[in-house]
């Protein structure tokens, strides 16, 4: 029978060495899952609370127009319900996708209405944030 007591402290190191490199991926891996659920929590709150010119801020300024295309009006918009149906999926690495239910009501003449909006998030590695790819909901 062969001696393992040479190889034993050996193999020691090899499962600690690869344990600590696997570490470190799933390390960046959760700062940017963790970042993302702070972006959707933030930006889910503003919508909430009615700062809607605020959640135009969140989107991606390489894939859309910045703010030529805030439209008028949102300050008569009371949002009343905000539920995550779907999400949010990873639809690669630096893709997820969510959908909710924003249900909402015209201030002035008190008429309810809802809306699904599909939105999709980007997650940018220089800035390490996440970025709306898709246009904020239209409220009409």
């Amino acid at each position: 029978m062969r001696d393992l007591k040479p190889i034993f402290p050996l193999l020691i190191v090899a499962v600690l060495a690869a344990s600590l490199l696997s570490g470190c991926q799933t390390l960046g891996e959760r700062k940017q899952s963790t970042a993302l659920e702070d972006t959707l929590q933030l930006y889910a709150g503003i919508i909430r609370w009615g700062a809607l010119r605020k959640a135009y801020s969140f989107r991606d300024p390489s894939s859309m127009e910045m703010l030529d295309d805030i439209p008028s009006g949102l300050e008569n918009i009371r949002v009343t319900s905000y539920e995550v149906i779907q999400g949010p999926i990873m639809s690669d690495e630096t893709t997820a996708i969510q959908t909710v239910l924003i249900e909402y009501l015209y201030k002035d003449i008190q008429v309810i209405r809802n809306l699904q909006d599909k939105q999709v998030w980007h997650y940018n590695k220089e800035e390490e944030s996440w970025m709306l790819a898709s246009k904020v909901p239209q409220f009409k």
